[in-house]
């Protein structure tokens, strides 16, 4: 997740030089740390020094102003006068694990937790401490024979003594064989290091917080005596629910104060949420990441209670501005960086180098390991709600309107409560200035109450005051995201001297003004996406002890009546609903549930009107299966995460759902919910666990079990019945039949043997996180499967200009097809910023004849790029989008003064879907985009406050010309989403619907405006698409979808139900297909049927549904079947002439599609 600069990239930018000022004064010696104030020379740009730990302004920046006179937070001084941290502290890092391979070991070898119930003494030593320097570490071992260097990096550190003492017994009886020093949930070891030694984003963290500091080396840490536990919970920052849930856990097992997780949550479920409320229970501090492109989105931290999020500072000159004129023109300190979130979660911006918020987390991180340490070692230990009420007590408000991302006074959306001033909070520790302590626990962050279903929020928390004799509190609210003071009111109040656990108090809806909750939603006009608040009611609760000392906490819910939601909805869930509906006659009623996956690992089939289960659902996948088991912990599971595929896998008119969890194994369920023979199958071909010691492999990700693809199905055999097609982390494309047996020639595993171009490395990741796509790619009517891999080439880690992915294709027989795979050039590459296929591109094929040939077009592009068209004969023959030329068009002239070019769009984290749309109703290709412009200047400048500009592309999928009136601007990034194409205006002609990751659902007209009645508002987080259906059978669309934060929305719309035929649901249809065109939906059943004799007399169902004729009708009596043409279209009375007795009458479309059998006798 770090999103770092490379001052490389714009070398052939002119550069301007300027004298520079020199500066003098005491440090660390680490060169990082400030040179530039030791030295009297001015040769760096004020951002490759760690001027945010500095008490005073570096003379190097004589143009710098900051209200405390201090370009950081005053850790320097906090070192001086109170401590460098205690060993008694444990940091615990959660994300890829530690790289022994990198150029920074010293950095951490000595640093690293040490579990001495895992570990003898050290030989010829009484006691673990063998050197005295109050810590036990490697260097204790440095001597002793036992030990060697296993991985070969010329130190002794924890993996040499990992190897060295592993012994296969659980010698602490803490449920974890071997933890010598951390542990591995991702491949399940008991080595937390990487294999990986490109990958050195984790050991930056690391040292971020707790590096070995004085030591002539690298950069100092803000925590430098306490100790850092690595635990592994992912190949890098993006990382699986049930992995963190664990990792969490453990960190607290093993007597973590401080957890920092610099990930990116791939999923949230109840184990999560069960596991932040323990920690916090358990007096545990806890930092997570934000989001590190300048989103409001509510991932991690800015969503999880009691969790502090990630969000950071930096110099406004940080990043790629060249070295000469940085320093003059740096002239703040305080702006937000555009690597870190905003929003209504907000709480402290820590002063960082280049402002990521993998930066900022473990920063953040450090600090609290400084306030709890102070404490323990004046003999006043702080709790872990002591620690966050200190800091912000003592934080220095970012009020300053002027900034590129402007501050207000007080707590505001861009800034929380400002930046830390940690010798200030250490001051007040000393002085007994603690306040009292307060947390709200309910309602839950971003809860969404209509007042017209909703007459009052109770709100409950906890109230405490542990260092006075009494205390007092109030519950407030006030409209908004940022109320002024005056705004407030009061909705309870009490004291007391004991803790006080439960209700505080009650919001009134009715108080809240109409013109809030009422006031229609619209896209935002500022950068700061104004209008995804405006429904924001803040909850604040205040508590004052005997001494008047007062501690806040705030939380953000969301009030609004929006009229085109369907009855009843939306329906509060469980969190974590990442996979999207699909909507599907599971009854054989014609009657559309809506049937999706959740983070806990149930499978869902609800009633469409009600919102009820249907009977027989939910059902669930396996449970997981935690490394360790705690008390009142439910792991729940196999967390479900990609949308479910529902079709008829037997050819019977029935149809059966098959989903596919992140753990990695693929289910199929009847239509009533009972698994089918044969499942579940593991996706873990080929996998093993890696060597310990770790190899020192380079630009390398092995196979995996898991998953995050939705199941394909599609018949490859050609015997009638649809087999299911995965993609799977453990590298292979699997393909079964119904019955669960391997088809021949799968599984395939996809590879790319030829080396890369000159002046490139190989990216051999060999993971397959994308969903495939069906074709036929050579006219032969039968299919072909198309993925992009997560193979790349680029020229080096970090962010390089240009680089390329390949797409791959095979035939029905697992074969791959002549002329595949086929390499994509990109504008940039980025490896190492830990969310390995977000920043690498998992586009997700989709596939339509856009030359009318008969032969399969394919629409995919690599991350930072445009999107490709490719012939079936693997040629790119269309770009939709320009491959632009950023380099050339990219000046810090032009960032710093606002003065960009035209932000072109291009595909990052996106896919996109054909259908027909626009002024001349001609087939296109859609997809979101991010402004390639605005994108690498915001990553690369990210002090300039820049903001990323998001967009919705739409071209005519012959000519690649945009269409009439696109792109057209939209609210947020479109995180592994793509759109669907329906009328939702009741005109016959498509809209492009498509949700994100910023309380928006769109609807792009045929001019590219918001249709009526959109945008639609969710408050919350949309992965993948939407979907359309006719809910009631009323013959008009309606749209469903679900939010990361726990809510499924149906709205009506005037749409026609009958024009719904383009692209309705995720990868175009339920069956997951990707494929424009591709019928897959099954005729509804015969209504108000009458039998008289041997005439049956019905309202005709439509080809699909209820829409379109039928081809015939399927008569099956004493074994015998026979096949009767239909004569009437849908919705009118149709007679046939049927054998007497038992009698299964099933129509049938002119694709074959069977619809639901009914029996008469």
């Amino acid at each position: 997740m770090r999103m770092r600069s490379t001052g490389a990239l714009l070398v052939a930018l002119a550069l301007l030089g300027l004298p520079a000022a020199a500066a003098g004064g005491g440090y660390p010696d680490d060169p990082s740390y400030a040179p530039l104030e030791g030295g009297g020379a001015c040769s760096k740009v004020a951002g490759n020094e760690q001027h945010g730990l500095y008490s005073f302004m570096p003379r190097c920046t004589p143009n710098a102003k900051d209200p405390e006179n201090a370009s950081g937070m005053s850790v320097d001084k906090a070192w001086r006068d109170y401590t460098t941290g205690s060993p008694a502290v444990t940091i615990a890092y959660v994300e890829a694990g530690v790289n022994w391979h990198g150029d920074d070991v010293a950095e951490l070898a000595d640093k690293v937790f040490l579990n001495t119930g895992e570990l003898p003494k050290p030989q010829g030593s009484s006691t673990y401490d063998k050197d005295g320097d109050g810590a036990v570490t490697a260097a204790d071992y440095a001597r002793d024979p036992r030990v060697k260097d296993a991985n070969r990096n010329g130190r002794i550190d924890p993996e040499d003594l990992i190897v060295a003492f592993s012994n296969g017994k659980d010698d602490d009886k803490n449920g974890f064989v071997d933890d010598i020093s951390g542990w591995d949930f991702y491949d399940r070891q008991n080595d937390p290091a990487t294999y990986d030694a490109t990958y050195g984003h984790a050991n930056d963290q690391m040292r971020k917080a707790a590096a070995q500091t004085n030591n002539a080396t690298a950069g100092a840490g803000v925590c430098p005596r306490c100790r850092v536990l690595p635990i592994r919970a992912g190949q890098e920052a993006l990382d699986r629910t049930d992995d963190l849930a664990q990792a969490w856990l453990y960190a607290a097992h093993m007597g973590a104060k401080v957890i920092v997780s610099t990930t990116a949550d791939l999923g949230y479920s109840s184990y999560m949420r069960q596991t932040v409320e323990k920690l916090w229970r358990e007096g545990v501090v806890m930092v997570e990441s934000s989001n590190d492109f300048d989103s409001t989105d509510h991932q991690g931290g800015m969503f999880w209670p009691h969790v502090v999020p990630g969000n950071g500072l930096v110099a406004n000159t940080a990043g790629s501005i060249p070295d000469p004129i940085a320093n003059p023109l740096t002239t703040t300190y305080r702006t937000r960086s555009g690597q870190t979130s905003f929003g209504a979660k907000a709480m402290f911006s820590v002063s960082t180098q280049g402002g990521s918020t993998s930066e900022s987390t473990p920063t953040t991180g450090g600090v609290f390991g400084l306030l709890l340490s102070y404490g323990i070692q004046i003999g006043h230990p702080l709790t872990n709600e002591e620690a966050i009420q200190v800091l912000r007590a003592t934080a220095s408000d970012i009020d300053d309107p002027s900034l590129g991302w402007p501050g207000k006074p007080g707590w505001d959306r861009q800034y929380g409560y400002g930046r830390p001033n940690v010798a200030k909070a250490l001051a007040a520790i000393k002085a007994g200035a603690v306040p009292p302590v307060g947390s709200i626990t309910s309602p839950d962050w971003y809860a969404l109450y209509d007042p017209s279903r909703t007459d009052k929020v109770d709100v409950a928390g906890y109230v405490a005051a542990p260092r006075s004799p009494k205390y007092r509190y109030e519950l407030q609210w006030a409209p908004g995201i940022e109320p002024g003071e005056k705004a407030f009111a009061t909705a309870g109040s009490g004291s007391g001297t004991a803790p006080r656990d439960g209700k505080l108090g009650t919001l009134d809806l009715s108080k809240v003004p109409e013109s809030v909750w009422k006031k229609a939603y619209g896209l935002s006009s500022d950068k700061a996406l104004s209008s995804t608040e405006q429904y924001t009611v803040t909850l604040r609760l205040r508590v004052w002890d005997a001494a008047g000392r007062m501690s806040e906490e705030r939380r953000a819910i969301a009030v609004h009546h929006d009229p085109a939601l369907r009855p009843g909805f939306p329906l509060k869930l469980g969190i974590g609903n990442e996979s999207q509906p699909a909507l599907a006659d599971l009854t054989g009623t014609g009657r559309q549930a809506i049937v999706y996956g959740d983070g806990d690992g149930r499978v869902h089939a609800r009633d469409e009107q009600t919102g009820r289960e249907l009977p027989g659902w939910p059902v669930t996948t396996l449970p997981t299966v935690p490394q360790h088991a705690y008390p009142g912990i439910d792991p729940g599971h196999e967390p479900i995460v990609a949308p479910v595929a529902v079709g008829d896998l037997f050819h019977d008119g029935r149809q059966e759902v098959v989903v596919t969890s992140t753990t990695g194994r693929t289910y199929a369920f009847s239509a009533s919910g009972r698994l089918l023979p044969g499942w579940p199958k593991a996706l873990d071909a080929g996998v093993s666990a890696p060597p310990i010691p770790r190899p020192a492999l380079r630009y390398t990700r092995l196979p995996v079990r898991g998953a995050t693809a939705s199941p394909l199905l599609a018949d490859l055999d050609g015997d009638g019945r649809l087999d299911v097609v995965q993609a799977g982390w453990d590298g292979r494309l699997h393909a079964w039949r119904p019955d669960g047996s391997t088809l021949p020639g799968w599984p395939v595993r996809v590879t790319l043997d030829a080396p890369p171009p000159s002046g490139y490395v190989r990216i051999n990741d060999q993971k397959l996180p994308g969903m495939p796509a069906l074709a036929d790619l050579d006219g032969d009517g039968k299919p072909e499967i198309v993925v992009r891999s997560q193979y790349s080439d680029t020229k080096g880690p970090g962010e390089q200009f240009y680089g390329a992915n390949y797409v791959f294709a095979y035939h029905a027989s697992g074969a791959p097809v002549r002329g595949w795979p086929v390499r994509m050039n990109s504008t940039l590459t980025f490896y190492g910023s830990a969310q390995e296929f977000i920043t690498e591109g998992v586009n997700q094929p989709a596939v339509a004849d856009v030359d009318g040939d008969g032969r399969d077009e394919v629409a995919t592009g690599p991350s930072f790029g445009p999107t490709y068209l490719i012939s079936g004969a693997g040629k790119i023959v269309k770009n939709y989008g320009p491959l632009e030329n950023i380099a050339g068009q990219l000046s810090p002239g032009a960032v710093l003064g606002g003065a960009l070019g035209p932000d072109v769009p291009l595909s990052f984290t996106t896919s996109g879907a054909f259908g027909r749309f626009g002024p001349f109703g001609r087939l296109g290709y859609s997809e979101a985009g991010s402004g390639a412009l605005s994108l690498v200047a915001a990553l690369l400048f990210p002090g300039s406050g820049q903001a990323i500009g998001n967009y919705q592309r739409g071209y005519d999928a012959a000519t690649a010309l945009p269409v009439l009136g696109f792109p057209q601007g939209r609210t947020g990034l479109g995180f592994l989403g793509a759109p669907i194409i329906t009328d939702v205006t009741g005109d016959g002609k498509a809209e492009i619907v498509d949700g994100g990751d910023t309380s928006t659902l769109h609807a792009f007209g045929g001019s590219g405006r918001q249709a009526s009645g959109f945008p639609a508002f969710t408050g919350g987080w949309t992965l993948w698409s939407p979907s359309a259906g006719d809910l009631d059978g009323d013959g008009r669309t309606d749209l469903v979808t679900t939010t990361r934060e726990g809510y499924l929305f149906a709205w009506k719309t005037s749409g026609k139900a009958a024009a719904n035929t383009e692209w309705w649901t995720y990868h175009h249809d339920e069956r997951r297909t990707g494929r424009y065109g591709a019928d897959t939906r099954a005729p509804g059943p015969l209504r108000n049927a009458v039998r008289s004799g041997t005439t049956l007399t019905f309202t005709a169902p439509g080809d699909d549904l209820f829409t379109g004729r039928v081809t015939s009708y399927r008569i099956t009596a004493a074994g015998r079947t026979t096949i009767v043409p239909a004569t009437t279209d849908p919705n009118t009375i149709q007679r046939l002439t049927v054998p007497a007795g038992r009698i299964t009458v099933q129509p049938v479309d002119d694709a074959n599609n069977y619809g639901p059998p009914q029996i008469f006798t």
